[in-house]
C-alpha cells in the first residue's frame, strides 16, 4: 500500500497510517472532514491535509469543500469548492443556487470551482456545509462530456 492510499482509513482503527507523517490532530481533521464532507483547513501548514483530503474526495468522486483562514490572524477566511474530483459540472441552477446561497465578500463562480474571500469566520462552516449541500443537490450537476469520448462514442 503506497502512503496515500491510507487516507482512506480511520484513524484510530487503522494501523496502516503509521507511516502518514500525520500528527493526531491532522488525523482527526481528516476524520472529521469524511464525516462532514467539507475541511476545516484552519491550520500551521494546511498543504498537506488539503492534498490527502482532495485525494480521498477524487476516489469516492465527491466535491472536494475547504475553508481556510485568509492570513493566520485574520477575522475572515476563503471557502473553495472543486469539481475536479468529480466527472460532473454545475449547471446554470447550480451556479445561481451558489449565489443564492448568500454568499459575503469576492465570490467567483464557475462551472468547476468556486471561491469565496473575505468570508467572516463566524460564518465560514455554514457557508462550507451549504455549498457542500448544494454541490450534491440533484439538478445543480451534471455529468461533464468530453470531446474526446463523444469521438471515440461515435467511432
Amino acid at each position: 500500500m503506497t502512503s496515500n492510499a491510507v487516507v482512506l482509513y480511520r484513524s484510530d482503527s487503522s494501523a496502516c497510517q503509521t507511516g502518514t507523517g500525520f500528527g493526531t490532530r491532522e488525523r482527526k481533521r481528516l476524520d472529521r472532514a469524511r464525516e462532514r464532507g467539507y475541511l476545516d483547513a484552519r491550520c500551521r501548514n494546511p498543504q498537506r491535509i488539503i492534498e490527502a483530503f482532495g485525494l480521498w474526495c477524487w476516489r469516492l468522486k465527491v466535491p472536494m469543500v475547504w475553508f481556510e483562514r485568509q492570513s493566520p490572524r485574520s477575522k475572515y477566511g476563503n471557502v473553495r469548492l472543486e469539481l475536479f474530483t468529480t466527472p460532473n459540472r454545475l449547471t446554470a441552477s447550480g451556479q445561481e443556487a451558489m449565489q443564492a446561497i448568500g454568499m459575503t465578500g469576492r465570490a467567483e463562480v464557475s462551472a468547476h470551482a468556486i471561491s469565496c474571500k473575505r468570508v467572516p469566520l463566524n460564518r465560514i462552516e455554514d457557508l462550507a456545509k451549504a455549498m457542500f449541500r448544494a454541490s450534491t443537490r440533484a439538478g445543480n450537476y451534471e455529468l461533464e462530456k468530453h470531446p474526446a469520448c463523444e469521438f471515440a462514442a461515435s467511432a
